[in-house]
């Protein structure tokens, strides 16, 4: 068994990473889509007259099939994956290691300063002297059971065409309450890992990326500029 400090500081960089890739694949595309959707709300008859169809419903496909394979990844436990579920399953058997004064001897209080520690620590453990593997447990038991549906949608007809189908209902609904309890998960075991104080991974986008659909494009192509998604 390797020790908790060798651990510990291995989850610290799969915590950044994985916290980058949530951010990246899920919170953020949710944000331009809600912001999508709510632009062709306001334009659905213009939309209705001109065909747009056949374009929103392509956006709507790629944004649920990248939600599920997004969400899938994160969960798979293999030795080649960088996931939260494998996070949150290596805490929990290492959690009888991972004590308080182990946790304060990687972020000191501050005399000066308010004792974030205990407040912290106090999430993941029932007895305050190491992590409780029940608490982390629950945690990964709530997670499979929320995103149980959504994983077998991008198993069964995303990843691959399965021969047994998906006949099951996801709805956006589900993608909201996946992407929700994957942002709160997050946030809550960066405290423990790397002293984080996020409530949220939803960032602020300061550019007005919507304001393309407000002139109009030009499908003959004749700007001087072009943009090439693949490089």
């Amino acid at each position: 068994m390797r020790s908790i400090a060798s651990e510990f500081s291995k989850w610290q960089g799969w915590a950044e990473s994985i916290k980058i890739d949530v951010q990246n694949r899920l919170v953020l595309p949710r944000q331009v889509f809600r912001g999508f959707v709510q632009t062709v709300n306001g334009n659905a008859q213009h939309i209705e007259e001109h065909d747009g169809g056949v374009f929103v419903r392509f956006v709507i496909r790629c944004y649920v099939s990248h939600i599920a394979m997004a969400i899938r990844s994160h969960l798979k436990q293999d030795k080649d994956s960088l996931s939260l579920m494998r996070l949150l399953v290596q805490i929990r058997d290492c959690a009888g290691q991972f004590t308080f004064q182990f946790f304060l001897h990687q972020f000191p209080i501050d005399p000066s300063y308010v004792d974030w520690q205990s407040v912290t620590f106090a999430l993941f453990s029932e007895d305050g002297k190491a992590v409780s593997p029940a608490i982390v447990q629950k945690d990964i038991d709530d997670l499979k059971a929320l995103t149980a549906q959504v994983e077998g949608l991008a198993d069964r007809s995303f990843a691959h065409l399965d021969k047994r189908g998906f006949d099951c209902l996801v709805t956006f609904s589900d993608l909201d309450k996946c992407i929700d309890a994957f942002d709160q998960l997050v946030c809550k075991y960066l405290k423990l890992i790397s002293r984080s104080g996020y409530v949220t991974l939803e960032p602020t986008i300061l550019a007005n990326w919507a304001r393309i659909f407000t002139v109009p494009l030009d499908i003959r192509g004749n700007s001087s500029k072009h943009w090439h998604p693949i490089e």
